[in-house]
Formats: C-alpha cells, structure tokens, sequence
C-alpha cells in the first residue's frame, strides 16, 4: 500500500514539474512612469495552466526570474500603481537570459465622485441611494503621458441597476455625457487600441447641480523585443531595422543581450556583425505582436582564418605589374551615413589605391582612426567607431596589405571635428581617418 502511494506521489511531482517547467530567465529593471524612481513589485506569469509567481525586484527595482515554458502572460503588481498584463510572444526556443525595462502608473485613491482602480477598492455603503437624483458626468480617456485625447469603447456596469451599458468615443466625439439618475458605486471598464486596459470604479454620491468631467488615462501596451544572442563574439555589432526605415535604437545590455520598443504589426530584421570578416548575419522577425517578445539567435561558431600567405601570391603578382607602378596615394577622411558602418562605394577605388601604394612602399604604413558623433550611448559609439575602422582594415588586408602594417582605432566621439550642435556637422564627425606614416624602419 505505501508502495503504491509512493508511486503515485512520483508520478504527481513529475506531471506538476512538466506543468511548470522553466524555460530560461527574464531579467531587467521596475520603475515609476518616469524612470527615476526603482519599484519593489511582484512578477507572475499566466500560463494555460494557471498563474505562478515567479519572484519581485528588489530596492533597486531589478528582478531576475526564471520563466516557465508555456507562459502566455506577465503580470506586473505593485502597491499603489497599476496592475500590468503584457502578452509574452516566444519566437522559437528560449535559452539563457532576456532583458527588459518596466515603467508603472501610479493608481487613483478611492475616492467620492472620481474614477479610482478596482484594486483600491474598500467597503462603501451608500446613504439614501433610493432617492432620485440626477448626477451629470462627461468621461473623456487620453494618453498617460501626451495627455491627447483616445478613441476608446468604454462599458459601465451599474450596481443598483444590475445593468451594463456600452458607448464609444471618437475623434469626432472625444467625450460622452452621462445622466445618472441615482446614487450608485458604478464598475468602469475602458479600452483602446494599443493599450492597457482600464477597469476601475466610480462612487456616485454627490448631487452638486455642476457637471463634471471624469479623465482617465491609459498606458500605452508596450512592443518589447528582447534578444539573446548565443555564443557572441566580443565587440560583435548588432543592428535592428524595418524595411524602408532607418535603423532603430537597440538597447545593448552587453554582446549577447539586446531589447528594444517597437511599433507592433510590423516586419523587422535583425543583423548580427560578427567581430571578423564574416559577412553580416540577418534573421528576419515578421509581424512583431503587442507585448514581450523573446527571440533566442544562435551565431555559429567562427571557422579558423587562413593564414594570410596562401592569398598573398596572387595578390602581389597583380599589384606588380608595371601599370600599377608609380601610384601615389595621400591621407583622406572618410564618411558614413548615421549608425551604419557598411564601407562606402565611392571610397574603394581610394582603398584600392592606398593598398597599391602601401605594398609598394615597404617603408610605409597605416593610422587608422574611427570617430562617430556624440548621438546616443557613448560605449555604442566606440564599438560602432571600432567596426567601421575595421571594415576598412579589413578591406585592405584583403587587398594584401600586410595586417602588421596597420595601426587601427576606434575612439567614438571623443574628438569630433566639428561640434555636435547641428546635424550637417554631425554628419562631418562620422568619420574615418586614413592616414599614411613611416615605418620604424626596425619593424621591416
């Protein structure tokens, strides 16, 4: 009998493991709306078998939880702000670590005559609510933190009638009137594409003769894209777009950890610049949905280089014939467009002639420097500096360019050529310097 018992206790733990097995860790940052100020909050996750806590962020505000394999839903609590449900979208397999950040709204108190969330909600008797009254009440929604008014489906669920009625704003109709006629403790619940939803509570017991006008607010639901890159290269460059637009901020949290907000129902592609010659890898996200999406890329490991002599024949053979004898080739800038670190067209027959010249003059090599302007993260800046010296490095290795006769550096926006002060001289300090200097004549 106590075999038997015992089996079956087994076979419990085992299908209540599989019930909540965990699948990687969500990391990342609870705040305030504004940002300043770190949250201690509860997370949960909503699963097709129910909710399971998953842990709180500390007095910093930063959490780091594992998450179980089926999760459908995040959910968000603290003490004083708005419950947050987003939708967790999992795009393939999750592995290893995604990072977030989360802002909070604060909630209204309870109070007579304001809407106020079902969560503040304590026991509230009302007086004399037989008596007629007529209680006029405008409703106008808008965005918690543009304060621009929303189109919204708004629903009122009245205790004393036992009764719901629904109504819509617009852009046209930015704002309802409502008569109530008697005294009430009203449920309100309003939605509005692209965000949270609202449900709160409304206690009618004021019979001023003035209307008044009721302005809830809404959170917009956020698009998060969280990426965790496996085996990443250090100093690796990675970049996020859509088509026809320009590339979008990525919040780097280090080589393997990106995450960024993004408009949903859109296509996105995200490009991975390995620290070599490889060319860029890009995967393609299609149709990103409101809410967390967690995306796992894996980068494949980087096949050994071949050694520099087995090209080299080839190399020389043709920048020795006697057509390319007698090139010169002097210092120059080169430019790149915003956030981008693709070698231009229009400079390789520069490089061409560079690499002609540097292989004919043993005597000399190559200062390569890297500068960006001072837009965004100053560490982005020296990483995107870095690759666009090595773009031009690494052409010119190709080209046969002894690597030992370069001298490369990606400094960011330390030393700008022009101030930051307006965009034509931003785009003169996205730049590359290409310098020819002596070499110690030791070094040959």
């Amino acid at each position: 009998m106590k075999t038997g018992l015992y089996i079956i206790l087994l076979l419990f733990q085992a299908a209540t493991a599989s019930l909540y097995a965990q699948c990687g860790y969500l990391a990342g940052k609870i705040t305030d709306i504004s940002g300043a100020t770190p949250l201690l909050a509860s997370l949960s996750a909503k699963t097709e078998q129910g909710k399971l806590r998953l842990g709180k962020s500390d007095s910093l505000g930063v959490f780091n939880v594992e998450m179980p394999c089926h999760i459908i839903e995040l959910t968000i609590e603290c003490p004083q702000f708005q419950t947050q449900h987003i939708p967790v979208n999992i795009d393939g397999k999750t592995e290893g670590t995604f990072f977030i950040t989360l802002a909070m709204m604060p909630l209204g108190k309870q109070t007579s005559d304001e809407p106020y969330a079902q969560s503040e909600q304590k026991h509230f008797e009302l007086k004399d609510s037989l008596k007629a009254v007529s209680i006029v009440r405008r409703i106008e929604v808008r965005d918690a933190l543009s304060d621009q008014r929303l189109p919204a489906e708004i629903c009122l669920y009245y205790t004393q009638k036992q009764k719901k009625d629904c109504f819509s704003l617009t852009t046209d109709r930015p704002r309802a009137e409502i008569v109530f006629t008697e005294k009430d403790i009203v449920a309100i619940e309003v939605k509005s594409g692209g965000y949270q939803a609202y449900n709160g509570n409304l206690i009618l017991d004021k019979t001023d003769q003035e209307p008044r006008t009721y302005i809830i607010k809404l959170n917009r639901q956020r698009t998060i894209l969280s990426v965790n890159i496996l085996q990443a290269q250090q100093g690796m460059l990675c970049r996020l777009w859509s088509d026809g637009q320009s590339d979008i901020t990525l919040n780097r949290v280090n080589d393997s950890h990106y995450f960024a907000d993004l408009v949903p129902g859109r296509d996105y592609k995200f490009g991975i610049a390995p620290a070599s010659s490889q060319p860029e890898l890009v995967t393609a996200m299609a149709s990103v949905k409101e809410g967390i999406t967690l995306k796992t890329l894996r980068v494949a490991e980087r096949a050994p280089e071949r050694p520099a002599p087995e090209r080299r024949p080839s190399v020389v053979t043709r920048v020795e014939t006697p057509a390319a004898r007698g090139i010169t080739a002097s210092n120059k800038t080169l430019y790149f467009p915003k956030s981008d670190y693709k070698l231009p067209l229009q400079s390789r027959t520069y490089l061409d002639s560079v690499a002609v010249y540097i292989l004919e003059n043993k005597n000399k090599g190559l200062r390569i420097t890297g500068h960006t302007d001072n837009v965004g993260n100053p560490g982005l800046n020296i990483t995107l500096s870095e690759y666009r010296v090595r773009v031009i490095s690494r052409y010119l290795i190709g080209k046969g360019v002894p690597e030992g006769v370069i001298a490369a550096v990606g400094v960011g926006s330390k030393f700008p050529a022009r101030p930051n002060d307006s965009e034509e001289n931003r785009r003169m300090n996205r730049r590359v310097e290409v310098q020819i200097i002596d070499l110690d004549p030791k070094s040959n």
